[in-house]
């Protein structure tokens, strides 16, 4: 077992050839999270995206092909630089930590957010969606996945559900076993915090996996028949919000 740390740029750096390679056939990306993401995103041609936590550059290469002008952020050095080797020069590629400062994009220049497996890996959301409301434009979306607070709870078998804390993962990518943290934290403190920065949730979705899951693997598409596993929300920042 490779050594423990809670920081995601950490174990991110430590695994990303193979979190990259595997986030392309996982089912919970590619027939899951993904599909759900892109049902919530408004068309994007011309739009300013800035993509938040872009990982290998899967959906990155994806939203250059719908003409949108990407900016992609992540927190790894070595999933930057895959993205960079994915797509080149077709969008800005940013290595940045978003619990600290946006300060690299200009007040109110962007036209969606997407927030895609990311949250749950930040301790304090508030500086983060502080920068989102200063960077969005105003009736701007933020498409978000993260973790589901019920599913998480559950899965690691916790004492109570309204507990904010750390939990800790075991992930085995390519015969090795990775550690990864993430928080856990309740709906009602989420929504607090969208409510405090002048964004509501236009929609929210439980989705279940695309059919074609099913052959691929059949027992990881039977649970999430039977149990929702990320939160999917889209909200919209109130045109009277201050920047």
């Amino acid at each position: 077992m490779l050594p423990m740390n809670s920081d995601p740029a950490y174990y991110y750096n430590l695994m990303a050839e193979h979190y990259a390679r595997k986030s392309e056939t996982d089912i919970h990306n590619v027939y899951y999270n993904l599909p759900a993401i892109k049902a919530l995103l408004p068309p994007l041609e011309g739009k300013k995206v800035l993509e938040v936590g872009c990982g290998g550059g899967l959906l990155t290469e994806w939203l250059i092909k719908q003409k949108a002008k990407v900016t992609a952020v992540d927190i790894s050095e070595k999933m930057v630089a895959l993205t960079k080797r994915r797509v080149g020069k077709k969008a800005k590629i940013v290595l940045a930590d978003i619990s600290t400062s946006l300060d690299f994009v200009a007040t109110a220049s962007i036209d969606v957010i997407i927030c895609s497996l990311v949250l749950h890996y930040v301790n304090n959301w508030l500086p983060v969606f502080a920068e989102f409301q200063r960077v969005l434009k105003a009736n701007g979306p933020i498409v978000i996945s993260t973790h589901h607070p019920h599913a998480d709870w559950l899965w690691f078998n916790r004492p109570t559900y309204f507990k904010k804390e750390l939990y800790e993962d075991q992930w085995v990518i390519d015969g090795q076993t990775f550690t990864v943290k993430f928080y856990h934290r309740t709906l009602a403190n989420m929504f607090a915090i969208f409510k405090k920065y002048s964004f509501y949730v236009e929609t929210l979705l439980e989705p279940l996996p695309l059919p074609d899951a099913k052959s691929i693997d059949p027992k990881t598409y039977a649970r999430l028949l039977a149990k929702p596993h990320f939160l999917f929300l889209r909200l919209k920042k109130l045109p009277s919000s201050k920047i």
